[in-house]
């Protein structure tokens, strides 16, 4: 396994008896930022009170230091925009683009399915602002596909919506509308590295290095056991090119509520170190490093 340095990051989780877990880092103005979901209840409670399910959400945005600890932390984030009826956001995936912090995250609410929404980030205010549900003209949204990832390029943005069995691509048509338009959509060759010829979600944002992209994709076992892979895409055509043989990390023996759920959120480079950020048990937040020169050739 390629990251196996498993670091709990130093959040209050006596605060919030349902986890503080699902970390995604960004690096802005040479600071790491991140934000992770602080839930009061755990999925069992909620699936068993769905009203549980919409009491207001919570997160925490927080800062690390160099030594990937943490050295700042905002619990009260304001949550602006945001629709008036109950509601709940999860799935927060950060990235830079046009020099400011958005995310991607679901937005459920009560009475409605919307599915995927953008924000915008504020981390020293400590304030999400929601820009809109993201709309793709054209296709038609699986209501079981959660993991979008955005792909921010220096002067375009993408939205990579489904990986496989289906790599399917949008470009940004209006940022504040979250309108994007469908590029592509193809139909990938079946898997010849291990996984099941089944669904493959998408896990990161991509990272440039060099002159390609890099993500974490992950697939779920029979036992429901996550384990991620590495995935290279093509700088022009952003369609993928290779994936590792094995996975890069795996789950099965979590602490928290699930021991098959290490759910990776983010991939970083910084310098020659590559950092990871992940759920555990669906109760923990943790990150893992590995030097990117092994991250490459992992594939």
């Amino acid at each position: 396994m390629l990251f196996k340095n498993r670091n709990r990051l130093a959040f209050d989780y006596n605060r919030f008896p349902g986890g503080i877990f699902n970390p995604s880092l960004v690096k802005h103005t040479d600071v790491l930022w991140g934000i992770a979901r602080c839930e009061q209840y755990n999925q069992a409670e909620r699936n068993e009170d769905k009203s549980l399910n919409f009491i207001p959400s919570q997160a925490v945005l927080f800062k690390l230091d160099t030594s990937f600890q943490v050295a700042e932390t905002k619990y009260d984030v304001k949550f602006e925009n945001f629709p008036d009826k109950p509601w709940r956001a999860e799935d927060y995936r950060l990235f830079v683009f046009e020099n400011q912090i958005f995310c991607t995250h679901t937005l459920w609410v009560e009475g409605y399915n919307i599915g995927m929404a953008l924000s915008r980030v504020n981390p020293t205010e400590g304030i999400i602002t929601l820009l809109n549900p993201i709309v793709i003209k054209d296709l038609e949204i699986q209501v079981v596909e959660k993991n979008w990832v955005m792909v921010p390029c220096e002067k375009t943005l993408h939205c990579l919506y489904s990986f496989y069995p289906y790599f399917t691509l949008a470009i940004l048509d209006h940022l504040n509308s979250a309108q994007f338009k469908l590029l592509s959509r193809t139909r990938l060759e079946p898997p010849t590295n291990g996984l099941t010829d089944q669904l493959v979600s998408l896990s990161t944002v991509p990272q440039l290095i060099g002159d390609a992209w890099y993500l974490l994709v992950h697939q779920k076992d029979r036992d429901h056991v996550y384990h991620d892979y590495v995935v290279r895409l093509n700088n022009s055509t952003l369609m993928p090119e290779i994936i590792s043989n094995r996975p890069v990390i795996s789950g099965g023996d979590c602490e928290g509520f699930w021991r098959g759920y290490l759910t990776v959120y983010s991939l970083l480079t910084l310098g020659e170190q590559a950092i990871v950020s992940f759920g555990e048990g669906d109760r923990y937040s943790g990150v893992m490093t590995t030097p990117v020169s092994e991250l490459l050739e992992s594939l």
